[in-house]
């Protein structure tokens, strides 16, 4: 009669030899003899794996870890089993028990880097690659891995440093130059196409990369070879709704919108069932919504398609159903930061800040989205406890979002912060005495040292604000008196003193229809007992060039060196009449009478349908009645100009 290790002998060696339904019978006797016998429990555990048996397999193994909790060999095999059965967690618990036992161990660090990975536990598997490293620093795998993941959580340096690292010890590994290029890519360095071409050459059947290749070239001015690599990608697959988007750009660029509408059209004669083609071409025709209704006819669930429809609704003011689309978008894909941006503005918009502030938090991850994240190491601040604490607040986007959410910066200090206020250089001078910052850094110079950081524009989630609790009280920020008592001194005269801006940044997406220009202000102009006074600084200068101006108007742009210039003008007149620009934020803060022109589909911050502004109690807003149509706005202004001119 064999002994117990005879008999596990001769089944082990019938199941390494295939046999496996007499060495499965030979187990179950042995563990019928001896149920607590750990070794047949493991080995009987990884024969019901071979099978499929996961929930088996599962409940023996985890038996035979019970019996003999300190061998690490016993909790690998479970972990590989929780993780084959879609439980990373509970594989990551039993890698991370292993790796205690066998701390040596590179083959235990790298998979319970990846099942923590998959478990959502960034920091265990950001240690666990480190630990990789450190153990066989020859090996790229997981610094590449390290890098990826370093690179979706938008530490980018520390990406870029990883998988640098790794394409020096593995040269042929395509999957580190992609990344590594999307890395480059997302800090503008010039040397990202070459790292993709890389990638593009090494994965010939990667659609992703040769996308992101296009974007890289596009991104850099190179329209042809944007247009190559995004054909590619096209090629390898025809339905990649981000390859025609950006190739109809390329068109548009390369060829003007005619170019582009010309590309995409051939393609739709080809495939005329192509919603993502009907999407792309929704690009070059904004005004139309047929495209994207043609596209959702063809694929009701084409997120992108949704979004797009959502946003010309959200610009009609059809705000209820733009709103239900884009709440359609989100639910198809809840990880889209594209489609959760998207929503955000239409909640703004409504007045929905609650919600609104929640999806605006998805700026960061939109890939056309002006502003790149900083990358700072200090985590973001969302509303936690900072007393004794150093925090930096710095500005995110346009000088008039800084502007108008640097309110926050006292409110911040009153929980116990030390503020610190980085912004751009024509702001510092402006924002320096604000109550409560400490100190005002120009962007780019060296910071000092802090535990915590918020952009500007993440405040108002962080204060959980509502439209009944915008911290609204005005002035919240002062001009320099000395520049005031002499500007005051200089304007003095007759008549009613107004300042006015015509036109805000060309850069802006929108500013084509929420800048009026001059000429549409030639009504202001003609209204009797009023002095002008342009603050207009930028492009919009241009208009002035060759215009013969009434002696009514002084232009004291040439004499603005920065935004405190700028204040202590504004704190002479007796209102500001401007478009959607910093200027008129600048009047809102410095709680001047501010008269804004906004066009039909204004900028979120400005609402709908309402006369005022619950962020600046000092401004009365003009509306367009109807998309492009100025003169009823200004002959309004005009209107109400000419009585307040009346009673001063």
């Amino acid at each position: 009669m064999a002994t117990l290790d005879e008999a596990l002998a001769i089944a082990l060696d019938l199941h390494t030899a295939g046999r496996t339904e007499e060495a499965e019978a030979l187990y179950g006797r042995i563990l019928d003899a001896v149920p607590d016998e750990p070794n047949a429990l493991h080995l009987y555990g990884l024969l019901c794996a071979q099978g499929g048996r996961l929930e088996q397999a599962v409940e023996l193994l985890g038996r035979a870890v019970a019996l003999r909790p300190g061998l690490p060999e016993y909790r690998a095999n479970l972990a590989m089993l929780h993780q084959a059965r879609g439980d990373p967690a509970a594989a990551a618990e039993e890698y991370r028990a292993a790796l205690c036992l066998c701390p040596d161990s590179a083959a235990l660090a790298f998979p319970l880097a990846g099942a923590a990975r998959q478990a959502g536990q960034g920091g265990l598997a950001m240690a666990a690659y480190r630990r990789t490293t450190l153990l066989q620093p020859d090996l790229a795998e997981p610094l590449v891995q390290a890098g990826i993941l370093l690179r979706y959580e938008g530490r980018t340096g520390e990406a870029m440093t990883a998988l640098r690292r790794a394409v020096r010890l593995r040269p042929d590994h395509g999957e580190a130059w992609h990344h590594l290029g999307v890395a480059l890519q997302r800090v503008q360095d010039p040397a990202a196409p070459a790292a993709l071409t890389h990638a593009a050459a090494l994965l010939p059947e990667d659609a992703t990369v040769r996308l992101n290749l296009g974007r890289a070239h596009y991104e850099a001015g190179r329209w042809d070879d944007a247009a190559t690599a995004l054909r590619g990608a096209l090629a390898l697959d025809p339905a990649n709704d981000g390859a025609l988007e950006l190739l109809a750009a390329a068109g548009r660029r390369a060829g003007g919108e005619v170019g582009a509408v010309r590309t995409l059209r051939r393609l739709l004669r080809l495939r005329p069932d192509s919603a993502n083609g009907w999407h792309a071409l929704s690009l070059s025709e904004p005004g139309i919504l047929g495209t994207l209704r043609r596209a959702l006819v063809l694929q009701p669930d084409h997120r992108s398609a949704l979004s797009g429809l959502a946003n010309r609704l959200r610009d009609r003011r059809e705000i209820a159903e733009s709103l239900r689309l884009h709440d359609r978008a989100v639910r198809l894909e809840p990880a889209s930061a594209e489609a959760r941006w998207n929503r955000s503005l239409a909640r703004l918009l409504a007045g929905d800040l609650a919600g609104g502030w929640e999806d605006y938090e998805a700026r960061w991850g939109v890939a056309d989205f002006p502003t790149r994240p900083r990358g700072l190491p200090q985590p973001l601040w969302s509303g936690e406890g900072i007393a004794g604490q150093t925090i930096l607040l710095h500005e995110e986007q346009g000088r008039g979002d800084a502007i108008q959410f640097v309110r926050y910066a006292p409110l911040v200090a009153a929980r116990g912060a030390r503020v610190l206020l980085e912004v751009g250089a024509d702001l510092v001078s402006l924002f320096h005495g604000l109550p409560g910052v400490e100190r005002v850094v120009a962007r780019g110079e060296p910071l000092p040292a802090f535990d915590w950081q918020c952009p500007l524009l993440s405040l108002p989630r962080a204060f959980a604000t509502r439209l009944e609790t915008i911290p609204a009280a005005v002035p919240y920020l002062s001009a320099d008196p000395a520049l005031t008592a002499a500007w005051k001194e200089r304007l003095t005269g007759e008549g009613l003193t107004v300042g006015l801006v015509w036109a805000g940044n060309p850069q802006f997406a929108g500013d084509r229809e929420r800048s009026p220009g001059l000429a549409a202000l030639a009504p202001l102009l003609a209204v009797p007992g009023c002095r002008f006074f342009g603050l207009q600084l930028g492009p919009g200068r241009d208009e002035l060039a060759g215009r013969a101006m009434p002696p009514s108007f002084t232009d004291l742009a040439p004499e603005i060196r920065d935004f405190a210039d700028t204040a202590a003008i504004m704190a002479s007149l007796d209102l500001v009449v401007s478009s959607c620009t910093a200027p008129a934020h600048l009047a809102g803060a410095l709680g001047v009478p501010l008269w804004a022109l906004l066009s039909h589909a204004p900028d979120w911050r400005w609402l709908l349908d309402r006369a005022d502004s619950p962020w600046y109690p000092t401004a009365r807003l003009f509306r367009q009645p109807r998309p492009g149509d100025w003169s009823a706005a200004v002959d309004e202004v005009a209107a109400a100009l000419a009585e307040r001119a009346a009673r001063s």
